[in-house]
């Protein structure tokens, strides 16, 4: 299906893609039958968002940086830039980084009832789109109650003394105690990933 394409969309597309206008309208043509819809009125394939009212192209815009094979949502480089002081030519990569160095959290769903992928790090959160592989924000992780915080370091410290017994016991009888002992590393791997635990699995 073709759209139209409004001027200002097509002057757009040629000052960011460098196209010729023949190209650029076959280039918004195609992006427009394989990008997403995210909106009422909003499409986005690879870099680049598109506006869409009433079967025409009303804006084109960039909305995303690729790193590897991650794409970081220019929202995601303010927040980077807003909340951690890394500077915008920097942020895209930073995000990524933390990203590769994160563990899934879980799946969650914001105040508009977008759902979307959560990864932590360091004391980092780090929001993910669902559908695609976009980092769309970036927050510290802060704990927002004293009981739930203190209830999890308890849990975490229990877990950690259990299989600390396992490896004594093991050592004690004799018994390999490799698989005990990675797991153990994972373990503390895993807890340390987590905000809620930072401080206490080092």
């Amino acid at each position: 299906m073709k759209v139209r394409i409004s001027p200002d969309a097509l002057s757009r597309a040629i000052a960011l893609t460098g196209y010729d206008e023949a190209t650029a309208i076959e280039y918004l043509n195609e992006g427009f039958r394989r990008a997403i819809r995210t909106s009422e009125f909003g499409y986005s394939f690879d870099c680049w968002q598109l506006t869409v009212k009433n079967g025409t192209i009303t804006r084109f815009r960039k909305h995303r940086v690729k790193v590897g094979d991650i794409y970081v949502s220019t929202h995601a480089i303010e927040r980077a830039n807003e909340r951690f002081r890394i500077p915008k030519k920097d942020a895209a990569e930073w995000l990524a980084d933390q990203l590769n160095r994160a563990t899934f959290v879980a799946v969650t769903q914001d105040d508009k009832g977008n759902l979307g992928r959560t990864y932590a790090t360091d004391g980092i959160i780090i929001g993910m789109d669902m559908r695609e592989q976009v980092i769309t924000t970036v927050f510290p992780a802060r704990i927002s109650s004293l009981p739930l915080y203190k209830r999890i370091k308890w849990l975490t410290r229990l877990e950690l003394r259990k299989v600390e017994l396992k490896i004594k016991i093991a050592k004690a009888l004799r018994l390999p105690t490799n698989h005990i002992e990675e797991m153990s590393r994972e373990f503390k791997r895993i807890a340390y990933s987590l905000p809620v635990h930072s401080k206490i699995a080092r």
